[in-house]
């Protein structure tokens, strides 16, 4: 397991900023716009070639995999499904789950390697990424967010895409915004 200069310099500048960006609380649009937009750019700008293609198989591992997973956790919680809008639905994918995905997968699991241990680190990274919401906002349940992480870098690491891994990435954030609203 490795982790290069490029990863580790990517990592930080995306935690300093959201720390930023929250202690000096911008306007909400300028939070959501430039984190995610970092994130895509990070890796394009190093140089990294993140792995996402259109595969049905893939598309339908990651629906299997959140129906097996995220069903408990749902029905746990009621099982009452709230009226989510089509814009939230995009946003969640748009400006979380592909963003995310393409940074904590894509660029940081791609470069630390394609093994458990690695899944595993940047799983701790992606929780400690949300340390912000838990200081700021009071949200310290977002670090909790190491949980479907695993799930995601396992998916990640069995299919060398990152199409699956935000398949359940959206339906974990919908399912658990659903739950809390």
């Amino acid at each position: 397991m490795k982790m290069n200069i490029k990863a580790i310099s990517g990592y930080f500048t995306i935690l300093a900023l959201s720390f930023l960006l929250h202690l000096v609380k911008p306007a909400n649009n300028i939070y959501y716009s430039s984190l995610p937009i970092l994130m895509l750019l990070f890796p394009i700008i190093v140089g990294h070639r993140v792995k996402m293609r259109f595969s049905i198989k893939d598309i339908s591992l990651g629906l299997v995999v959140s129906i097996i997973i995220l069903l408990p956790y749902y029905l746990a919680f009621g099982g009452n499904i709230k009226t989510i809008s089509a814009y939230y639905v995009i946003f969640q994918l748009l400006s979380v789950s592909v963003p995310e995905e393409f940074f904590f997968r894509g660029f940081l699991q791609d470069s630390t390697g394609r093994d458990f241990k690695a899944v595993l680190l940047v799983s701790l990274l992606f929780s400690l990424a949300h340390l912000p919401k838990a200081f700021f906002l009071g949200e310290w349940i977002s670090l909790l967010s190491f949980f479907p992480s695993l799930v995601m870098g396992w998916l990640y690491m069995k299919t060398n895409n990152i199409l699956p891994g935000t398949v359940f990435h959206l339906l974990s954030n919908l399912i658990y915004h659903n739950a809390s609203l």
